[in-house]
């Protein structure tokens, strides 16, 4: 046909099919990166961190299963490839099931749901057309509709079961609490709640299910039959009759092996689960009894829907008899469902009993060797005996979905490893402790603010700890005669220094009170270290280089001041809605001018580079008030109340404290004021303190965490 004669519909097809392609490969990229990520942090079970189940992922697959639906072409062979790729989505996915609440899952399993729905309803359609689809559709379809089901019924009672033991495990570290601001313990700490965390992981019970597994079987098959006809599709050989002959024309060849490619590379991670998934358990004699007893069904796979039955539902439904029905067809299509969700998981079992049997064969055949092995050699090595001290310490804390399914001592290894491994990577930063070395106590929270300077308006914004030292270094930057070097070294050291504060006033404000002073000290922040200007005021015009420091703390008074004024005269909203300038401009107010008091009190006047250096000083104090909530952070973070973020919380905790065991060994040895822990979180409370107390005196830090930790415990009693 002449291009000139071709419909628009017929020319845009093509363009279509590259649509759909890159669709599928955004997803194969998704699934590679899975599989790049599990296999690097060595967590063979997969879990899903980039291929999950949400709104994007869905519309990905409703896109590339767009020939699967097409009912006027007929591609057979094509769209089977397509039914490949989208049950090897499925199974990759599958884990992320467990990262959901119960709301989030109900919405992405019944989107799940239609999706699937349209395309088994779009395939009966051209089975009824066509007999060639037939002999796939016996095993597609359990695929397709019920698997993925099954395993999202059981989430919730898994999910229930693990938390609860997660709870228990939790009572043990509170009960061995003791002095948490030693680096060691807050490392021991970090340590068992990540043990709880890890075990207690929702993907991880899921990815060595026998439905994961069983999709780890039929991918094999899909793998092998994928691979063979991407070598025949690369060698060109069908092009010319297949490809041109289609609506979708050359753009179906690049759908083709795209989806071919897919199915090889998303076969990796449920291939490589069901086979390892043996490994991850302790080898014995009532596990691999249960291994291979097809019939047995565990508790938590059928206590959802026996919930559903035993719960009375209220209904509307007027007279007796109709309740009676009611409650007839309720039960009975429950009974359905849950026949229907036994007959998949025994299938699922059946489906990887050859295989499971060999694993546990082979595991037998290992073990054996290693104790023989063991037995020749006498003596084990002082390193194995270590990490084995140290795995049966934090043993304790595993958690197990199953009493009789201990966890294999290579995945307690490997768990107790990846968190020392982070704990130990974070490199201690350097130009935060030379900062923090100029700092001998904690008088700079009370010296950078003068009550002599009355605020200009009743209403002004608390301080926090980010806005006090931003501001106070805005004032550093901008003094005279002070060698660039000096300059760069408080920049680096702030910048080092503000991604801790940050943790600390995000766990720490629960009362929301000084957000708007946080987000406005990280806004002027960047244009400070990058730009060295303040609200587009460039710190270090040349205009004010012949003029003295005292000039310079009046100038950057003035301008706050001038900042103030123009917003009050402007706007007549209150101070909590007010914009982000208000409050910058109010802390360099009264800042410049408490500074400006102190020097002007001095009877000795300082130099720029002593006045650079005081205020150097009291960054560093204010620096090292705000560490001092660094244990109750960390420990906060480790026993985060969201599941799902439970473990990313860990990670930060532990990135943490690898950044601060200098600095808390520094405090570990300072004495601090006689202040309780949810006052120690503010700066402002800091600045009621008398003197004395940020000097010398004052209670030291292991007595104050002590004295917390009695409170704690007479409150629970």
């Amino acid at each position: 046909m002449d291009s000139n004669s071709k419909t628009p519909a017929e020319v845009m097809m093509p363009w279509v099919g590259l649509y759909v392609a890159i669709a599928s490969f955004i997803c194969v990229i998704a699934m590679a990166a899975d599989a790049v990520q599990a296999v690097w942090q060595w967590k063979l079970w997969f879990p899903n961190r980039f291929f999950t189940l949400n709104a994007a992922t869905i519309t990905l697959i409703a896109i590339a299963m767009k020939l699967p639906v097409n009912l006027s072409t007929d591609l057979s062979d094509k769209k089977m490839v397509s039914m490949f790729f989208l049950v090897t989505m499925l199974a990759n996915f599958l884990p992320s099931l467990g990262l959901m609440d119960d709301k989030e899952l109900l919405m992405n399993i019944v989107a799940l749901a239609i999706l699937l729905i349209t395309i088994v309803v779009n395939m009966g359609i051209q089975i009824y057309l066509s007999s060639y689809w037939v002999a796939y559709l016996i095993y597609i379809l359990p695929l397709l509709i019920l698997w993925p089901f099954s395993v999202a019924l059981t989430v919730p009672s898994m999910r229930k079961k693990l938390e609860h033991r997660y709870n228990e495990s939790q009572q043990l570290v509170s009960i061995h609490q003791e002095k948490m601001f030693s680096a060691e313990e807050l490392k021991l700490y970090v340590k068992k709640y990540w043990m709880m965390t890890e075990t207690r992981n929702l993907q991880f019970v899921i990815a060595c299910s026998p439905v994961s597994s069983a999709f780890g079987v039929i991918c094999v098959l899909f793998a092998l039959n994928s691979s063979y006809d991407l070598t025949y599709v690369i060698n060109f050989k069908e092009y010319d009759y297949q490809y041109e002959g289609s609506d979708y024309k050359w753009s179906l060849m690049i759908i083709h092996i795209v989806q071919l490619v897919g199915v090889v590379v998303g076969s990796i991670a449920p291939i490589l689960r069901c086979f390892t998934s043996i490994g991850h358990y302790s080898l014995s004699k009532k596990l691999s009894k249960n291994h291979l007893n097809v019939f047995r069904v565990e508790k938590h796979w059928i206590e959802r829907l026996q919930q559903w039955k035993r719960n009375h539902v209220h209904s509307h439904i007027p007279g007796r008899y109709l309740k009676i029905v009611f409650h007839y067809v309720k039960n009975a299509f429950l009974n359905f469902c849950l026949a229907l969700h036994i007959v998949v998981l025994v299938i699922c079992k059946t489906i990887v009993l050859v295989p499971r049997a060999f694993l546990i064969l082979l595991s037998c055949c290992w073990y054996l060797f290693k104790s023989v092995l063991e037995w020749l050699k006498k003596v084990a090595t002082t390193s194995n005996g270590n990490m084995s001290s140290e795995i049966e310490e934090y043993a304790r804390y595993v958690i197990h979905i199953e009493e009789e399914a201990k966890l294999s001592k290579r995945i307690l290894r490997n768990t107790l490893r990846s968190i020392t491994e982070l704990l130990n990577a974070e490199k201690e930063p350097r130009n935060l402790l030379m900062l923090l070395e100029k700092s001998k106590g904690f008088i700079g929270v009370v010296e950078f603010d003068n009550d002599l300077v009355q605020p200009l308006y009743p209403e002004e914004t608390h301080n926090c700890w980010s806005l006090v030292v931003v501001t106070l270094t805005t004032i550093a930057i901008a003094l005279p005669n002070i060698a660039n070097g000096h300059f760069k070294g408080l920049l680096a050291g702030m910048s080092e220094g503000l991604k801790i504060v940050r943790h600390i006033e995000d766990c720490l404000d629960a009362d929301g009170e000084l957000v708007s002073a946080i987000k406005s000290a990280r806004r002027v922040w960047k244009e400070v270290e990058v730009y060295r200007k303040w609200l587009k005021i460039d710190l270090q015009n040349k205009a004010h280089e012949d003029k003295t420091s005292k000039e310079i703390l009046k100038w950057l008074g003035d301008e706050g001041e001038k900042i103030m004024k123009r917003f009050m005269s402007n706007k007549k909203s209150s101070i909590d809605r007010s914009p982000y300038k208000f409050v910058l401009a109010s802390s360099m107010y009264r800042i410049s001018t408490s500074i400006l008091l102190h020097l002007n009190a001095q009877e000795i006047s300082l130099n720029d580079e002593d006045l650079f250096e005081w205020i150097s000083t009291i960054i560093a104090d204010i620096l090292f008030a705000c560490f001092t909530n660094l244990p109750r952070v960390i420990k906060m973070k480790c026993h985060h109340n969201e599941i799902e973020k439970r473990g990313d919380n860990i990670r930060i905790a532990a990135q943490l404290l690898g950044k601060s065991k200098e600095i808390l060994k520094i405090l570990e040895a300072r004495t601090l004021p006689n202040i309780d822990q949810d006052s120690m979180a503010y700066i402002d409370k800091w600045r009621v303190l008398p003197k004395i107390q940020l000097t010398n005196g004052g209670a030291s830090t292991n007595e104050i965490y002590q004295d917390h930790h009695v409170v704690e415990l007479l409150a629970g009693v």
